[in-house]
């Protein structure tokens, strides 16, 4: 340690400006040169803390008061703000959101990527950025239904939640209700012992529903009276489903699925397009922002109907599918096998015939592609995991020289990472524009579209 870190002790309380803000809400300033985290805090406070933890290049100090409030701070509508871990930023105002997303996309570019003055376009916001997600993974003990504490498996049990949809607070008062009236024992992690493991709700833009609730057992007991208690709590079930998972540990959802009532798929329109979504189908869970996102992608991707696009960590396809009407051909490669499955259900519920799903490594499969079907592609679509592309992954790209690339990214870090070996390897940045998915959390997506001459 440096000696200004020495000066800094745990136990110690200071008064400090807050600058920054972190993807996981942790407010920024700085002691003594030295960077200090505090959860609680926003961009713009003026804040007493304790430190609790000093380590070799940071410290963590524990908020005491708010001395002068940041002019972003608000209150959060959701009264469990405080507890649950769903929420990183919901006590700043939609527009300090959006400014400090912005931030964090531009800072990475800058840190990581070496961009310096890079110009990134204007944050697509919602116009109403509550009740948007499509999709609820709740957990459940013996008091109820809710989600996880902040870095924690205590459970915080909710009524509601604002980023769902109105009929969550059905879902929760109606399964809470059965797992009494119909004495279902709650699974314990810990012991690996007791039957319901949680419950998934799945719903569309036109207010369907999909629930599923998940079970450490064979098969669903006292079903009748389960699916007639779903059907009389729950607003326009569109279909209910067992979910058998007898692993051990807290992973939500096992591999097998069986539905009990109703349609086997539930089906979201996203312009145009239909998309069949199951219990375990990986979806964008904004509906109404996937769809600019997917514009957007649209729109950089300027297709003339000859480009061959190579869609590469496609999930289900989606992505392809929405580009697949101005193209020649799609060619989509993903590792997840239901996810190809899905994929090519997809394109039959659409009837679009020039696109193809592959299953496999996408480096690997990709040059097995282009090496037996003699296809060259004229875009390549990258929309990778958190942990970005492998590096052998860009390398064969730079290597074929394909002429333009979008990145479809989830991960700042990783982006910028990326973004500085294809521009070291002869690609130009032509436009970045974040996209928020996520209001309320610290999580934001960005594309990118990079292009070069032959």
């Amino acid at each position: 340690m440096n000696e200004n870190t020495n000066q800094i002790k745990i136990g110690e309380k200071y008064t400090i400006d807050l600058i920054d803000i972190t993807h996981s809400g942790e407010g920024v300033g700085r002691l003594n040169n030295m960077i200090v985290f505090v959860d609680g805090g926003i961009p713009g406070d003026v804040v007493e803390i304790e430190i609790i933890n000093v380590k070799k290049t940071y410290a963590q100090g524990k908020l005491l008061s708010i001395i002068e409030s940041s002019p972003e701070r608000v209150n959060p509508d959701c009264p469990y703000f405080n507890e649950c871990g769903g929420c990183q930023i919901l006590h700043m105002s939609y527009q300090g959101q959006l400014r400090a997303k912005s931030k964090m996309v531009k800072d990475a570019l800058e840190r990581i990527g070496g961009f310096k003055e890079i110009p990134i376009s204007p944050i697509i916001g919602m116009e109403e950025p509550l009740r948007y997600r499509n999709k609820a993974q709740f957990k459940l003990d013996k008091n109820g239904m809710g989600f996880y504490a902040k870095k924690s498996h205590h459970l915080v049990h909710i009524e509601d939640c604002l980023n769902q949809p109105d009929s969550a607070a059905n879902v929760i008062k109606t399964v809470n209700n059965l797992v009494k009236e119909l004495n279902l024992s709650i699974y314990d992690e810990r012991t690996n012992k007791g039957y319901v493991r949680g419950v998934l709700q799945r719903t569309n833009l036109q207010g369907e529903n999909m629930i599923t609730l998940i079970i450490n057992g064979k098969d669903l007991s006292q079903r009748q009276a389960i699916v007639e208690g779903i059907l009389a709590g729950v607003p326009n079930v569109k279909s209910i489903y067992v979910n058998i998972n007898r692993e051990k540990g807290n992973v939500i959802l096992g591999k097998k699925s069986l539905c009990v009532h109703g349609a086997a798929r539930l089906v979201e329109k996203i312009g145009d397009l239909s998309f069949s979504i199951s219990p375990n189908s990986f979806f964008q869970v904004n509906s109404k922002q996937t769809v600019k996102l997917y514009d957007k992608i649209k729109d950089l991707a300027a297709l003339t109907g000859t480009e061959t696009i190579f869609d590469l960590y496609c999930g289900t396809g989606t992505i392809g599918l929405y580009l697949a009407n101005k193209a020649k051909k799609v060619v989509g490669i993903e590792s997840v096998g239901d996810a190809v499955l899905d994929a090519r259900e997809n394109a039959g519920l659409n009837q679009i015939e020039n696109a193809t799903f592959y299953q496999g490594r996408v480096e690997e499969e990709m040059m097995r592609i282009i090496k037996e079907e003699a296809l060259k592609p004229d875009l390549i679509i990258l929309d990778p995991p958190r942990k970005g592309c492998e590096e052998s992954l860009l390398s064969t790209i730079n290597n074929m020289q394909t002429p333009r690339i979008i990145y479809v990214s989830c991960n700042p870090a990783t982006l910028s990472r990326d973004m500085k070996i294809m521009t070291e390897s002869g690609y130009t940045i032509n436009e970045i524009q974040p996209i928020d998915l996520f209001p309320g959390t610290g999580h934001v997506e960005t594309v990118v579209l990079m292009s070069r001459e032959k």
